[in-house]
């Protein structure tokens, strides 16, 4: 399980997150919704370390990763789908999937069930990754992470700029990996009837706090809402 307990996260004198928890745990999706702005990606760059939280801990299967690096954590089973997909553009999509290897364990090659679950990847294995429409592009991103065979999946904005055929596959997937696969799952989002569908716990934060946080059927739709449209 992942437990994010008062984290504080500052980008020069600017006070971005302010005593945000979150808890993950495997079989379960977690969403994080909010507006632009909010502190959504800083929360999720601030677990993988891409940030240095100020004060709080962040802890993993039991164990204190708050000061460890971001490598260290790929390692450990953290997997990172970044907004924007961050794909490499020049290199194939074999080899874009490939580049995840380094946190798998010594020998490891690209999973074949990544292609039971993005089928159009393995028609383009040869094709480069700058070539791919958006939605293909986020297919193979979520590959990607997935390459690393890691235990928690971090997703932010999945659905951003996508075809809405690819958002039902997008889902699908994030409901296999959930349900029957039994991987942890963050997912942020703006969109809060996408996240409804698929979350177990709902978080919403409101310039850097958490303005209202439970379990998806118990929260308060209209209420929900209202925090991300004000």
């Amino acid at each position: 399980m992942l437990d994010v307990a008062r984290i504080d996260l500052y980008y020069g004198a600017s006070h971005c997150l302010r005593g945000v928890s979150l808890q993950a745990e495997p079989g379960r999706v977690a969403a994080v919704l909010g507006r632009n702005g909010v502190g959504k990606s800083s929360l999720l760059r601030s677990i993988m370390g891409l940030e240095r939280v100020r004060s709080g801990r962040i802890t993993w299967e039991g164990r204190d990763i708050t000061t460890i690096g971001p490598a260290e954590r790929a390692r450990a089973g953290l997997g990172y789908v970044p907004q924007g997909r961050e794909i490499f553009p020049f290199l194939t999509v074999q080899e874009n999937l490939e580049t995840a290897l380094a946190a798998a364990p010594r020998g490891s090659k690209v999973d074949s069930e990544v292609f039971d679950l993005f089928p159009i990847l393995r028609q383009f294995l040869r094709r480069r990754g700058g070539d791919l429409s958006g939605g293909q592009q986020q297919q193979l991103a979520i590959a990607r992470a997935l390459c690393a065979r890691p235990r928690l999946l971090i997703l932010d904005e999945p659905t951003e700029g996508i075809q809405p055929s690819v958002i039902k596959d997008i889902a699908r997937v994030i409901r296999h990996l959930a349900r029957d696969r039994k991987m942890a799952v963050i997912l942020v989002e703006q969109y809060y009837d996408f996240a409804r569908e698929l979350a177990d716990t709902v978080t919403v934060m409101v310039r850097g706090e958490v303005a209202l946080a439970g379990a998806s059927e118990a929260l308060d739709g209209d209420a929900v809402r209202r925090l991300l449209t004000v």
